[in-house]
């Protein structure tokens, strides 16, 4: 029986053709072949009175793709969409399978998160049908964007000038690092002291310890500092103790930017990129999930690996949680084989991909390792005749390196205290023993790419697939600009994002993450993706003809919708448009309009 396998990109083809065989014909459909049509006689491309109706048509530099498609399905007796395993693999199969339906032939789902032959087998013997739900969940997602892009866009190019640009998501990025660049403006510093002991024990060992507890106004630092200014202290409390650090779960999306932002300076795009052609390439798993989950296999695989390489593994396998957020489709970023060491694996030629294929490696073995260990040693005292102040002094030293051994992490810390007891005397002594600073509070710092996206997932804002495309955006639609590794905001993102503020309910971060959770329910079948979108217009249509009305727009008499300026092709004339075209095709001279 021959089968049609039809993936989205070129590469990942021509691997999996290796692995199938001559039975297989594997093609490429180059991602999506179809988007919501725009403009013209299909004005948002989404009919809102009907029911959200999308109409889809087929992109233009997809004609000859699917061509190619219609004609190999010809040639053979079944076609399994093997597309990406998440929301937009599920669309990408379903407009494939919806082109291709003319055909007659059986059209089913194949899925599968990673290129390996074992994997394929696998997949090709478990097709199944196409995800309903899960296509209605990224449909949902599509028709919400366009919505709210394309209405808030016009509003914005109505008011603001041309070239300007909204988004449900893409706003509320825009509007952390605004919010965040406002709390710098408003901060007001405030002065505190410190202050630190040298002491020494009758060996002439040194020390120095500070004092525990927060000194905010000048009197009473000053009150503090003389209350320390005895000669002999005595030691009240010692602890000693073992501190473990376990290491963190593998890697998810998310986190896999940040690192590589972190530690290596790259994009999230750049880091993308990379990862996805390790995919396509077959070194790893797919790269876009929020899942920390490690099969079965992986989790001997990984624990045999390290018994034979001589590291000691815990006892039993760690069991990481994902955080109710998360989608769990399919398993952590982790390699395809264990044995492609990094460093030694010289079919990976790219510098980007080499990074990027060692960081994943190494976080997905120290995730199944031995905690690193620390000595601890912590030390209070106080003045003598006086317990009511006190200071403490702590360090710790590094005992075990466990998994930070595979990371290559130094840790030269050290306890720099002598060995104390309770009741022990020591001395103030030495020039410059008792030491008080002024210091001022510092303003919160302005997000790094990684410290960004951290927030990003903290306040479940997008999904970590498309990190990459918003950081893009607002920074090339100058909303913010970055310098370095960190985002500023720019005078042109601080007015849009007051704009929007005033008017619209998705610019709130947890709406915009309660609108996350619906689209994860629509998923499980829990929300009817048509209802969600008929509870959201009407109050969305409420905020944007207020946002008209406000700045002097004008409503079309005839259908509601706020009128919008054109530009005529002919002579570059400027009228008024009703945004409902081409429902509704009214317009008007904007003088006349304003006359009314």
């Amino acid at each position: 029986m021959k089968t049609l396998v039809i993936v989205e990109s070129p590469s990942k083809a021509e691997k999996i053709q290796t692995y199938l065989g001559k039975d297989y014909i594997v093609l490429a459909s180059k991602g999506h072949i179809t988007d919501l049509a725009k403009g013209g006689k299909h004005g948002l491309g989404v009919d809102i009175e009907n029911n959200f109706k999308p109409h889809y048509v087929l992109m233009e530099d997809k004609l000859e793709t699917l061509d190619a498609l219609l004609a190999a399905a010809k040639k053979v007796d079944q076609i399994f969409v093997a597309s990406d395993p998440d929301r937009e693999g599920e669309a990408i199969a379903w407009h494939l399978a919806t082109r291709l339906d003319g055909c007659g032939k059986p059209i089913k789902r194949m899925v599968f998160n990673e290129i390996k032959k074992d994997k394929l087998l696998k997949a090709v013997k478990n097709v199944r049908d196409i995800d309903m739900n899960l296509f209605h969940s990224q449909e949902a997602r599509r028709i919400l964007d366009r919505l709210v892009g394309f209405m808030v866009s016009s509003f914005l190019m109505n008011f603001f000038g041309s070239g300007l640009s909204a988004g449900r998501v893409q706003s509320v990025v825009t509007r952390l690092v605004i919010d965040r660049e406002r709390e710098i403006e408003s901060f007001i510093p405030e002065d505190f002291w410190t202050i630190q002991v040298k002491l020494t024990n009758d060996r002439d060992e040194s020390f120095i310890a500070k004092y525990n507890g927060r000194l905010t106004d000048l009197p009473t630092a000053e009150a503090t500092k003389k209350a320390l200014n005895v000669p002999e202290f005595v030691i009240s409390e010692v602890s000693s103790e073992e501190e473990k650090r376990y290491p963190q779960a593998p890697l998810v999306t998310s986190t896999l930017q940040r690192i590589m932002s972190k530690i290596h300076g790259f994009g999230a795009d750049r880091t993308m990129k990379a990862a996805q052609r390790l995919y396509e390439s077959g070194y790893c798993t797919y790269i876009r999930t929020d899942s920390v989950r490690v099969g079965d296999d992986a989790l001997k695989e990984v624990r045999d690996w390290l018994t034979t390489n001589k590291y000691e593994v815990p006892k039993k396998a760690y069991v990481y949680k994902n955080k109710d957020v998360a989608q769990d489709a399919h398993e952590c970023i982790r390699p395809s084989d264990l044995t492609l060491l990094p460093g030694q694996n010289y079919a990976i030629i790219d510098p980007d991909e080499k990074l990027v294929y060692e960081t994943i490696w190494k976080y997905f073995v120290a995730s199944q390792m031995m905690p690193a260990v620390y000595d601890t040693l912590a030390v209070t005292a106080y003045p003598q005749g006086n317990a009511s102040v006190k200071v403490k002094s702590s360090g710790k030293s590094l005992k075990s390196k466990g998994y930070m051994d595979i990371l290559g992490v130094e840790d030269n810390s050290s306890v720099n205290i002598p060995n104390l007891k309770v009741g022990d005397v020591v001395h103030l002594s030495g020039k410059g023993a008792l030491k008080m600073e002024k210091k001022q509070t510092q303003p919160p710092g302005r997000y790094s790419e990684d410290k960004l996206i951290k927030e990003l997932v903290n306040k479940n804002i997008g999904r970590p697939a498309t990190y990459a495309e918003l950081l893009s955006k607002i920074t090339s639609r100058n909303y913010v600009e970055k310098k370095g590794n960190v985002y500023h905001a720019t005078p042109l993102g601080k007015k849009i994002t007051d704009e929007l503020n005033q008017y619209f309910t998705f610019m709130d971060y947890n709406y915009t993450a309660k609108m996350e959770q619906q689209l994860d329910e629509i998923e499980s079948g829990k929300v009817n993706h048509i209802d969600m979108l008929k509870k959201f217009f009407p109050e969305f249509k409420k905020e944007l003809d207020k946002a008209y009305m406000s700045r002097g727009g004008f409503l079309c008499e005839h259908c509601g919708n706020p009128m919008g300026t054109r530009i005529a092709k002919i002579d570059g004339s400027k009228f008024l448009a009703c945004s409902g075209f081409p429902r509704c095709r009214n317009t008007k001279p904007i003088n006349a309009a304003t006359a009314a």
